[in-house]
Parts: C-alpha cells; structure tokens; sequence
C-alpha cells in the first residue's frame, strides 16, 4: 500500500477477502479477539498486491434475522473499519481479517464505534504480546 501524507478513506474490492482458502484458514488456525458486539479472527498471510491486510464482515443470520438489519449492520461495519482503518495496529505482516458481529439486535452507530474501538485495542494488545513472544 502506498503511504502519502494523509490517509486515504477508503475500502477498495480488492482489500475484501473473498478466497475460500483464506477463510478455511482463518477458522482453523486464525487467532481471535473479542470485544462485544464485535469479535476478530486474523491470521498472518501472503497477500497480492503488497496489500497489509484483507478483511471480511460478517453479520450471522443467527443474531440478525431479517436481511435488511444484516445488510444495514455490515454497512455501518464496513464504515467503522473504513474510518477506523488508520487506528489499526500494524504488525508488520500480511494479515487476513474476519470481523464478526456478536449482537442479537441492531445497535446504534455510537455503540457500535465504541465497541469497535474496544476491538482494537485488544487486538493491539494481543498482537504485541505474540510479537514480543516470537523474539
């Protein structure tokens, strides 16, 4: 990713994952974080494109029923990490992300932005301790 002066805004397609193997991945040997009504699952990764991360958002059926609420819920996600995106952590390796809404109802932005932030942090901190490990 090309680093100018300011921060774009933005969440291009080609930051999206989409790749089955990427996410089988993620399941299976991905680390995770929670911070309600968010969770995060990330697991290093070779990416294209010299891209430092790929992320998808996820809203279950299981707390979101009706289709509308699911699809307001990963727009107003979408916004919060597009937003957000300067305040992540940055490890210095390719990441893939999963961000998970664990809420049985919709929330209000304010709530959800509080809460993401919380997610941060602790992946802020669950991440400096692995590098700190791995050295």
């Amino acid at each position: 990713m090309r680093r100018a002066f300011f921060m774009r805004y933005s969440f291009p397609k080609k930051e999206h994952l989409t790749k089955k193997e990427h996410f089988d991945g993620l399941h299976t040997e991905g680390r995770g974080v929670k911070a309600f009504p968010f969770s995060l699952r990330y697991l290093e990764a070779e990416l294209e494109d010299g891209l430092q991360r790929k992320v998808a958002i996820v809203a279950p059926k299981r707390g979101l029923k009706k289709a509308v609420e699911r699809n307001k819920m990963k727009r107003q996600m979408r916004e919060l990490y597009r937003l957000n995106k300067d305040k992540v952590f940055d490890s210095g390796v390719a990441e893939i992300w999963s961000i998970r809404y664990l809420g049985n109802r919709p929330n209000d932005y304010a709530f959800l932005e509080a809460g993401y932030l919380k997610l941060l942090e602790a992946y802020e901190e669950q991440r400096k301790k692995e590098l700190a490990d791995e050295k």
